[in-house]
This record gives structure tokens, sequence and C-alpha cells, in this order.
């Protein structure tokens, strides 16, 4: 990527890393030799089935100007040798960020980051000169990625934290030094790594432990864990909810398939067209830090007013008479529930859930697929296709609780999207969703496609006749 005025010198210093070689300009900074750009600095970063050292020659011979390494291996020049690569890359964010007088928001949470920190990135825009995190990139290394988009135009940088390990959220927050901490929720995911949801609220809790005097902490009212570790930050905390007292309290509500419509502490006429209550806590958050930021209720209100869903997050399209709902994006059991909440109030002639499996779910990933099994049974559904080897414990649970409707087990994506393909009909109302390595978006888009062609042939068809 592109990063204006970044130097040799500024690197070394960041790095504490040593140079091999001639002095060149630079142009940014890349960790993917297949893209690299000429002038751009490679950092050879490893992961569980790579190693960016073997690609360091690739990298140079596509025009980098120098790679940054651990062990430099046969280079002989041309090359920065640092301890870590992946804590250089990271001290190197951090030290870019230093450089500029910045307002930055730090959001993280077991579920909702993205959308919130998109709703917050869209009510701030266009009175300040904002930058976000780039698509997902939010792990220890794409955060230093979406911090080197701050320059010296920058007034806002909103920044999604995310881990599946203790620790990171600390190392995460010291790269960015937010001023603003927000924590959308504590839920079930990750578990993989964390064990237990307890551990995911003490591996969250890093930001408000980061975050010092003068600072302000955003978090749900409505979330238990939230509420237990509030003393835990020197910030001022702000809280925003539903059910219990807050500073941002939605009431009234009123929900649809196209979005809602709420009251915040009393006064009413906030519209949100993005479907699920879950996304007016999005909203709440989106809200406490407009207000933050000097916004007045009427200018928030038109602003949320023009919101779109993102891509693969309970996205509703309705082609040629059937609702599609891709939710591809990601899943564990809460995101699940909420999902499956919403679908099942659409009115439709079927309702159908393509569902894939859970992922990183740890010692009680079976029992999470049945618990999912159990709530399908009662949500309405007609039609149940299920992907993946996890999965088949949602297929014993149905079962087991009388589920009357057609349901199916797949472990071949092409061919689930076959028979979903040939099953759906005008009036039907599909859910698609699943950890995002299931890949089920592919499917959402071959259903799409499909309906959009059978349309077309029939519009043709009719045209000949």
């Amino acid at each position: 990527m592109r990063v204006p005025g970044l130097t040799l010198d500024f690197i070394l210093k960041a790095t504490g890393g040593k140079l091999a070689g001639n002095r060149k300009k630079i142009t940014g900074l890349s960790i993917d030799s297949r893209t690299i750009k000429k002038g751009e600095v490679f950092f050879a970063l490893k992961g569980e089935h790579y190693d960016g050292h073997s690609f360091c020659k690739e990298a140079l011979s596509r025009g980098a100007s120098c790679v940054v390494v651990e062990k430099p291996s046969e280079l002989r020049k041309d090359f920065i040798k640092v301890k870590d690569t992946l804590n250089a890359l990271g001290n190197l964010a951090r030290k870019w960020r230093q450089r500029f007088n910045v307002k930055c928001v730090a959001i993280t949470g077991t579920s909702g980051k993205t959308t919130a920190r998109r709703i917050i990135y869209r009510l701030l825009k266009d009175r300040y000169k904002c930058c976000e995190s780039m698509k997902n990139y939010n792990n220890l290394v794409g955060l230093p990625l979406s911090i080197f988009q701050i320059n010296k135009e920058t007034e806002v940088a909103i920044l999604e934290l995310a881990m599946n390990k203790p620790g990171e959220i600390k190392r995460l927050s010291i790269i960015a030094e937010p001023q603003v901490g927000v924590i959308t929720n504590i839920g079930r995911g990750h578990l993989q790594f964390l064990g237990s949801v307890q551990n995911v609220a003490n591996a969250k809790s890093e930001l408000l432990r980061y975050l010092k005097k003068g600072d302000v902490a955003i978090l749900n009212s409505d979330d238990t864990y939230l509420m237990k570790m509030r003393g835990r930050t020197k910030a001022e905390v702000i809280t925003y909810g539903i059910v219990n007292p807050s500073d941002f309290r939605a009431g009234d509500i009123k929900t649809g398939s196209r979005g809602s419509s709420f009251a915040v502490n009393g006064e009413g006429s906030f519209y949100l067209p993005l479907p699920g209550k879950f996304n007016i806590y999005n909203a709440l958050t989106a809200i406490a830090i407009s207000s933050l930021f000097g916004f007045g209720s009427k200018e928030i209100k038109e602003r949320l007013r023009s919101l779109r869903p993102e891509p693969l997050r309970l996205n509703r399209i309705t082609i040629e008479g059937v609702t599609v709902y891709n939710d591809s994006y990601n899943a564990n059991p809460d995101s699940m529930a909420a999902a499956l909440s919403v679908v099942s109030q659409e009115e439709g002639k079927r309702k159908i859930a393509c569902l894939g499996d859970m992922l990183e779910l740890g010692k009680r990933r079976v029992e999470f697929h049945r618990e999912v099994g159990r709530r399908l049974h009662r949500y309405g559904f007609d039609v149940i296709f299920l992907y993946g080897s996890l999965s088949i414990h949602i297929l014993r649970s149905l079962r087991k609780n009388g589920f009357k409707g057609k349901v199916e087990h797949f472990m071949d994506r092409e061919k689930l999207t076959r028979k979903l393909t040939r099953l759906i009909r005008k009036g039907d109302v599909i859910l698609i969703k699943g950890s995002h390595n299931n890949r089920l978006d592919i499917v959402a888009d071959a259903l799409i496609k499909n309906i959009k062609a059978n349309s077309s042939a029939t519009k043709a068809q009719r045209h000949k006749g």
C-alpha cells in the first residue's frame, strides 16, 4: 500500500532494524509479494501456513525497495534485519500514528464490531476527515495496515480491534493509542482459544485497562460482563442500552424486515434501515459517539436514515419475489440466534435456513450446535439445509425435538448449491449463515445469480411468445 511520507530513516528508527545494502526511496509497504509495487518495503511475516521469508526474492524482483526480515538467509543486501517482523510492523504503525494529532476510536466486542464501526464512520465522515479499518483488517497484521491510512489531514480514525488470544487487545491498543474505546458485547466467540466467556470478557477488558483518565469508554449496559468490568478503567464511562438504565437508552422500539424505529432517552423519530434489534445496539453506539463529537439529534437522525446494510452481514436482498438474507460473514451461537429471530418474523410462503458450521467454539462446540437445533425447532422454518461436519449435530437435535419440516445435511458445497437453487421459488424467504470459512457467501452469490438468470430467461421466452 502507498504511504506518502514514509521514509527509510523512519522505518529504521521505529523498528530498531539494521539496514544491509544501499539506501533507496520508500513509497509504501506491503505484506504480499504478489501485489507489491515498486518502492514498497516488504515485511516477511510468519503465519500458520506460510513464511514470508520464502517470498523475499520475489518481492525484490517485483520492485520492492527492501525487505524486513528476521533471518537474511540467502540475501546479501536490500534487507532490514529485526528481531520479530510482526512486532516491527506493529511498532512502525504505532510510531506512524503518533506523528499525527488524531482522535482515535477503537471498537471491540464478540459481535457487531464491523457494523458499529461502519455506522460510526458514516455518521462522522461528512463533518470530520475520517479513516476507518480497511475491510476486516483488525488483528495484529491488519490493524497496522489500517493505521497507515492516517495522514496529516485525518482528524478521526475509527479502528476495529479483534483477537482470539489473551494479550492481543492490549497490544492492539498500544499500537492504536485510542482515546475512545467501545466494547459492543461479550459473547460466545473464540472459545476454542479462550476457553470460557469469562476469559473472553477478560481479554476484551484489556481495552478498558489501556484507557486513561480523560479518555472515554462506551459500554453496552445490557451486557452483564461489561457492567461488571466497568470499574477496570480510569476513563469516563458512557453507557447505552435498551433494557437497563443508560446514558443513551432506546425505547418505543418497532422492528420490521427493513429496519427499526425507536426513541432515545424519550425522544422519538430515530429510524435505522437495518433489520434486527441487535442493530439498534450498534446504532446506539454510534449515537453515543456522535454526541461526544458534538452532533445534535436532528443531524444524527438524518444520517442514520441514509445507512445501508453491510455485505454478508444480514444483508437483505429481494429479487423476483425471493427474499435472501446473506449473513455469511461469521457465526457464533448468539449471532446465529439473532439472525434466526429476524428471519423468522418475515412474511413468506416458506422459510428456509441454509446454515454452516460455527467455528472456533472449543470444547463446547457440539453443545452449541445442538442448541441451534433446539432454537430452529421453535422458529417455524419449513426447510433447513446444513453444511459442514459440526452441523450434523444441528440435524440430530432437530430430529430429537420432532422437527416436521424438510432437513438435509451436506459436506459438498456445490451439491448444496445445486439443490438449493432447484428448491427456491417465488415467495420464499431464505437465511444463509455460517462461519466465514464455510464460504457460504459462494452459495448466496450462486443462488442470486441463478434467480436472475431464470428471471431473464423467463422474460425472454415471454418476449418471443
